[in-house]
């Protein structure tokens, strides 16, 4: 076995309002399974370090293997890491992870990464290491079966991070994140899915309790964000969940599916602490919607909100502008659909069409046009005023779709009295907000 432990790296990402909104758990549940395994393992999260990377890693640099885990807008941090790495220790092993890696292996290879995982990463780190270990580091590309007993998972190495630095608003407290499940069983032709692909695997009840218990115990920590894609997939074990956890007086955030939703459910889930459900509302058009895959309705959407509103859980509506087919009439239609649902926040982005998402592999099918995408910017969520647009439709340019995002986004904002990364606000001149 490795006398030096394994170093896996949180790339930073300065495109958002605040780094550490969200502990790095894809690289807490790889260092938790190298330690179920007896192997050494440190994390560095580079939150907040983009601006000296080098210095933040001096002290890990004798590492003979590290391990990199990236999305596609920290990919460009990501090679600077590798090539820091490189420079000071030139025979060392640097493996990619993450979403871009998987759809995107070739490049990362070319760039210079000496393996990629492709897909989940547990059980890949391990086989490397002892690969390593052995002298039979033989292959670039390395992609295990999946997990198929979700609960044989350790919790998040969490002990492994200052986690009380870390934590998502939730009511004006800092909540910590949590996964309950993996995958999405849907098709929508925005998403990419390489790496955990189709289908959902879902922890037990009792897993979930175990996790936030531990949490709880171990940090004083009382607020929670599920980072699960829908925790409404499976209606009765979610049910379930909600009764186990309301014991424990939590209070949580979580993102949920609108077409897949009973009062019944949601009336459990306000019991059980939720204070806030963020959904994939994406446009106001059914037109779009179903150019998209979403298989959900508007009528389902605005029903969606109204029964949330009538348990008292706040709406968190997530809409996009420059999908494929976007139309003056279906801006429009998004514009109107806000008005009349009023959700009590929204989350407005410009559509970055991702490698591996359907978009992206079958182009030729969509009314959208794609121009080049820097890789810095090639975010989603961001900054305020730092906003790009790279694709267009046969009615709507890149610059008029950028134009009508700023407007729309000033537009929600007032309409709401919200501002996605900044709170509650209030309207005191018109076309104007403060805090």
């Amino acid at each position: 076995m490795p006398e030096q432990p394994v170093v896996l790296i949180n790339p930073p990402s300065p495109f958002l309002i605040n780094q550490k909104s969200f502990s790095p758990l894809g690289i807490l549940y790889l260092a938790a399974e190298l330690e179920k395994n007896n192997l050494p393992v440190r994390v560095v999260d580079l939150a907040d370090s983009e601006n000296d990377m080098e210095a933040a890693l001096r002290s890990y640099l004798d590492a003979e293997l590290f391990g990199i885990s990236a999305t596609t807008p920290q990919y460009p941090y990501a090679r600077a890491i590798k090539d820091a790495i490189k420079r000071a220790h030139p025979e060392a092993k640097v493996v990619l992870g993450g979403v871009h890696g998987t759809d995107l292996t070739e490049k990362c290879l070319n760039d210079g990464f000496d393996i990629v995982v492709k897909g989940e990463g547990e059980k890949a780190i391990v086989k490397i290491v002892h690969d390593f270990a052995t002298h039979s580091l033989d292959y670039r590309t390395l992609q295990l079966p999946y997990e198929k007993d979700m609960d044989s998972l350790p919790l998040p190495a969490r002990h492994l991070i200052p986690l009380k630095e870390y934590g998502y608003d939730i009511d004006g407290v800092p909540g910590a994140s949590v996964i309950t499940s993996r995958g999405c069983p849907y098709h929508c032709v925005f998403c990419s899915k390489g790496v955990w692909e189709q289908g959902v695997r879902l922890h037990s009840v009792e897993y979930v309790v175990r996790e936030l218990v531990s949490i709880i115990q171990n940090y004083t920590i009382s607020h929670f964000l599920f980072l699960d894609d829908a925790i409404n997939i499976d209606r009765n074990r979610l049910v379930r969940l909600c009764t186990a956890i309301k014991p424990l007086g939590i209070k949580w955030r979580c993102y949920a599916r609108a077409d897949f939703h009973a009062k019944g459910m949601l009336i459990a889930m306000k019991e059980a602490g939720c204070v806030e459900i963020g959904v994939g509302i994406e446009s106001g058009s059914q037109k779009i919607l179903d150019i998209v895959g979403k298989g959900s309705t508007v009528e389902k959407n605005t029903s969606f909100v109204k029964e949330c509103k009538s348990v008292g859980v706040a709406v968190n509506a997530f809409v996009m502008i420059g999908l494929p087919g976007e139309t003056h009439e279906t801006v429009e239609a998004t514009k109107k659909w806000i008005g009349d649902a009023m959700p009590d926040k929204f989350g407005f982005n410009i559509f970055m069409p991702y490698a591996g998402t359907p978009v992206w592999r079958n182009l030729e099918k969509y009314d959208l046009c794609i121009a080049d995408i820097p890789e810095e910017h090639s975010w989603v969520k961001g900054r305020p005023g730092q906003h790009h647009c790279y694709v267009s439709t046969n009615e709507l340019s890149s610059s008029e779709i950028l134009r009508l995002f700023n407007e729309l986004f000033d537009y929600y904002t007032q309409l709401l009295h919200w501002r996605p990364g900044v709170g509650r606000v209030k309207q005191t001149v018109p076309g104007n907000t403060v805090c």
